[in-house]
This record gives structure tokens, sequence and C-alpha cells, in this order.
């Protein structure tokens, strides 16, 4: 079903991309100029909701754009089967004209992504999981290659993105992590501007590595159990607990606004070394919770 709404949302997204006319409208959020809404988006995000809606009334329901657009601006998520979505990750992309712009629709259950939905309709990549289903890009397993050691930070190519919020106490933590991890030194530093298509990149075996402070759960919820099903690890920016044996077991809190991802290698404990490289360069960041 998710998949079906994907495809439906996508060729809203792709057709109002190609004619530059119909997104034209742009919207600041908090007079914010580097957080911006379109038409689209809120278009988008009704459309996925109708159908969701239609087939799952007993369902709970977080948008990017219905959030954002209350007083409050609080996620309600509870332990009821909840559908999280981001009509258009990579909303300034999509204004842009940068092909890497997707929707992005998760169900959570129990607070857990279980179902994973991201789709770039510009590219035609449709990258889907489900708890203990494994995780495709279309219909390829993924990753899409089997992994390759990565003994070290030094031979990773890794994602990160600035964020929206460009305050002082916000943006510099952020340098100074991403100047550390690359002078660790890192073999390069992507940026795609959409947190659920980096997990996925991750997901694929193209990116070793992503992290990012700042991300709401819509960012993040698909991406997780993509990550997770094609052998990746996803976990907060601090280890959640004595509990957790290895790294791959640790719970994630998708409502704490930071993600660390890393690529699956394997069950020879280099994906944890990669974590444990990069976590310790990471400043924590007081975001106010989902």
């Amino acid at each position: 079903m998710a998949i079906s709404v994907a495809r439906a949302a996508g060729t809203v997204i792709r057709s109002a991309f190609t004619d530059r006319g119909k997104s034209a409208t742009v919207d600041l959020k908090k007079e914010n100029p580097a957080d911006l809404v379109t038409a689209t988006d809120r278009q988008v995000e009704e459309l996925v909701f109708s159908q969701l809606r239609a087939a799952f009334p007993n369902h709970k329901f977080i948008g990017e754009e219905s959030t954002s657009a209350s007083i409050d601006a609080k996620t309600e998520l509870t332990n009821d089967p909840t559908w999280v979505v981001d009509p258009i990750d990579g909303t300034t992309n999509f204004v842009h004209g940068f092909p890497f712009v997707a929707v992005s629709i998760a169900l959570l259950i129990d607070r857990i992504p279980v179902v994973g939905v991201v789709y770039n309709p510009i590219l035609d990549e449709l990258f889907h999981a489900s708890a203990n289903g494994g995780a495709f890009l279309n219909d390829a397993p993924l990753p899409l290659a089997p992994p390759e050691p990565l003994p070290s930070l030094a031979t990773a190519l890794v994602a990160t993105e600035y964020g929206s919020d460009r305050q002082d106490a916000i943006l510099a933590p952020k340098v100074r992590a991403l100047h550390k991890i690359v002078a660790a030194p890192t073999r390069g530093v992507r940026s795609l501007g959409s947190a659920a298509l980096n997990m996925c990149y991750v997901a694929r075996g193209a990116l070793d590595a992503y992290w990012e402070a700042g991300v709401h759960v819509w960012d993040v919820a698909a991406g997780v159990v993509i990550v997770r099903e094609a052998g990746g690890i996803v976990v907060n920016f601090k280890p959640s607990g004595a509990t957790a044996q290895v790294v791959k077991d640790e719970a994630y809190d998708p409502l704490a606004r930071e993600v660390l991802c890393v690529r699956g290698m394997g069950g020879n404990g280099q994906a944890d070394n990669i974590v444990a490289s990069i976590r310790a360069h990471l400043e924590t960041i007081q975001y106010p919770r989902d």
C-alpha cells in the first residue's frame, strides 16, 4: 500500500518539478529563508494522508506540513500504529531544480519504524523495506553490491547536512564536527540535501556513513527501516545505554532530532568502529524534542 501511495505522490512531485510554474509559490517557515515549503508539499501530504486514511482509518498520522502548521508544532507519537510522512524531503532541492527530492512514508508501531518507503520520482528510485523483509531499490536487494571492508574513516565517503537553523550556537558545533571528521582523515564528504535520501544511499552502499543533528522524525523514520534491513546501523549521537552489547542492537530514539547511520559491513565489527570514530567528534546540540 505504501509503495502505491508513494508512486501516486511521485507523479504529483515530478509534474511540479518539471513544470516550474506549479512550484513557483514558496513560503518561508518562521521567516527562515533556508526553511521552505511549497504548495506541492501541502498537496502531496494531503494526497498521501487521504489514501492511507482510506485504507487504515484506525491508524494515526503525523506529517511535516500539518505538524509545522500547528501552534505548538509538537509530534504526538504514541505506541499506536502511526504513519509518519514527509511529503517532499529536499524542498530546497525541489525549488532549485536539483533532482534529489523524495516523498518519505513510514509506519511506526510501538514507536519503532517497521515499514519505510522513500521515492525519488525525478530519478525513479524507489527505496522500500519492511521489518524482517529486507530492503530494496526498485526490485534490487540492498546493498547493491557485497559490502566492502572499511577499516577506518580514511577510505570512507560520508554525508552530513548543515540544516536550516543557522544560529551560531547551532551551526558552530556542526562545523567543528565536520572539520574534525574530514581531518581524521576522511576520503570525502557529500550533502544530498535530503535526510531520507542520505540514509537510502547509505543503505545502497554508495555512502559509508551519514550523520545529522536537527532532523525530525518524518525525515528519518522511513530511512531507519531501509538502512537496518540493508544490514546497516542507525543510532543516536550518544550510546543509548549499557544494555546493548554491540552498537547494532542499540535502540534508536526517532524523536531526539539526530541520526547517525553506517552501512552494512558484515559481522567483522568494522561498522561499530566507524560509529565510534564518528561519535568521538560529534557534539550534542540542544534541539527541542519532536
